[in-house]
C-alpha cells in the first residue's frame, strides 16, 4: 500500500515533495517524518543532545514503553549517539491523528526530560534548520550546513581535459610497453603485460586530464592496441640488435632499420603476426575486467550529483 503523505501530515507540518519527507516543529521542537514504503510505515525522527540530558535514561524508558502505550506505535528506539526514532504503523485514514499523538507524546517528554534538538554532525545546542543532504533529512547549525556544503561543491565531477589526458595516457602506455619488451625478451608473451599497458594508459589520462571519461578510455584502449604493436617490434628490433652485435660492429638504429626488410621474410612475419594475436588475446583476456568496471564507474560518475537543501 503507498502511503499517502499529503493526507497524514499533522498540523504544522509541510511535506516536500522533491525530498519525500515531512517536515515541522511542534512546541519549538523539530522533527522530521520519513516513510517507509516497504515496512508499510512512517519514521519520526529526533535529533537530540541526549547524551548531554540529565534526563537521558528516563526518556530511554519512556522510547522502550512507546509501543505498548500506542497500538501504532511499531517500535520507538535510541541510536546510541543523537537520533531518537519512533515507528508508526500506516492505517490509511488514521495516519494523521496517529502521527500526531505520537509526535506530541515524543515532545511532551522531550519537554519534561530536558532533552532538545541538536546538530546531525556536530551535535552542539546551537540553533539548527532543517535541510536535506542527498535527499536525506538533517538538522544542521550554520558552520556544518557550510562545511557541507563546501564538500558537494568540492565532490563535483571534476572538469576533463582531453588534450593533457591523451599525453598522459601516452606517457602511461610507453611505461607499460616496458614490461612487455622485457617478458618478451625472457621468450614470453603475458596477459599482464597488456594489461599494465591499458592501466598505465588511463592512469596517465586521469592524472593529467583531470578525469577518466568514456572518450578517455576509448582513447586509451586504441592508443595501448597502438603500443603493444610498438612494443612488439621494439623487442624485434632489441632482439636483432643482441644477436647481430655479437657478429658485427652494428648501432641499434641500423638494427632497427632491418626490421622492414626482415618482415618481407613469410617466416618472420608469420611469427610476429602470431605473437601478436596470441599477445592482443591475453591483453584482452586480461584488461576487459578492468576496463568494463572504469566504463561502468565513469558512467556512474558523471550522472551522480550531490544535492544540499537547506528548508
Amino acid at each position: 500500500m503507498s502511503l499517502q503523505m499529503e493526507n497524514a501530515l499533522p498540523d504544522g507540518f509541510v511535506f516536500e515533495k522533491a525530498q519525500n519527507i515531512m517536515r515541522g516543529a511542534y512546541q519549538g521542537t523539530e522533527l522530521f517524518i520519513v516513510p517507509l514504503e516497504a515496512e508499510n510505515q512512517y519514521q519520526i525522527q529526533l535529533y537530540t543532545n541526549a547524551e548531554k540530558s540529565a534526563g537521558k535514561e528516563e526518556f530511554l524508558n519512556f522510547l522502550g514503553t512507546m509501543n505498548g502505550r500506542f497500538p501504532f506505535v511499531h517500535h520507538a528506539g535510541y541510536n546510541g549517539s543523537n537520533l531518537a526514532s519512533v515507528y508508526v504503523t500506516s492505517n490509511g485514514a488514521e495516519d494523521k491523528a496517529n502521527l500526531t499523538a505520537a509526535v506530541r507524546e515524543l515532545v511532551s517528554k522531550c519537554g519534561e526530560f530536558g532533552i532538545h534538538n541538536c546538530c546531525a554532525h556536530c551535535r552542539g545546542d546551537m540553533p539548527v534548520h532543517a535541510a536535506a543532504v542527498d535527499n536525506a533529512p538533517l538538522l544542521l547549525c550554520d558552520g556544518c550546513f557550510s562545511q557541507v556544503m563546501g564538500r558537494a561543491g568540492s565532490a563535483g565531477v571534476r572538469k576533463e581535459n582531453p588534450l593533457l589526458g591523451i599525453i598522459g595516457a601516452v606517457f602511461g602506455v610507453l611505461i607499460g610497453s616496458v614490461l612487455w619488451i622485457v617478458i618478451g625478451h625472457l621468450g614470453f608473451i603475458a596477459g599482464i603485460a597488456g594489461l599494465a599497458i591499458v592501466f598505465g594508459g588511463m592512469k596517465g589520462y586521469e592524472l593529467l586530464g583531470g578525469r577518466l571519461s568514456k572518450f578517455g578510455i576509448a582513447v586509451c584502449v586504441l592508443l595501448s592496441c597502438l603500443t603493444i604493436v610498438g612494443a612488439e617490434f621494439a623487442s624485434i628490433g632489441i632482439a636483432i640488435y643482441q644477436e647481430l652485435g655479437k657478429l658485427y660492429d652494428i648501432t641499434a638504429g641500423e638494427a632497427f632499420r632491418l626490421i622492414p626488410e626482415l618482415m618481407k621474410e613469410p617466416e618472420m612475419a608469420g611469427g610476429v603476426a602470431k605473437d601478436l594475436i596470441v599477445g592482443f588475446a591475453l591483453a584482452i583476456w586480461a584488461s576487459y575486467a578492468n576496463i568494463k568496471s572504469a566504463w561502468r564507474q565513469v558512467g556512474d560518475g558523471q550522472t551522480q550529483r550531490h544535492t544540499v537543501v537547506k528548508f
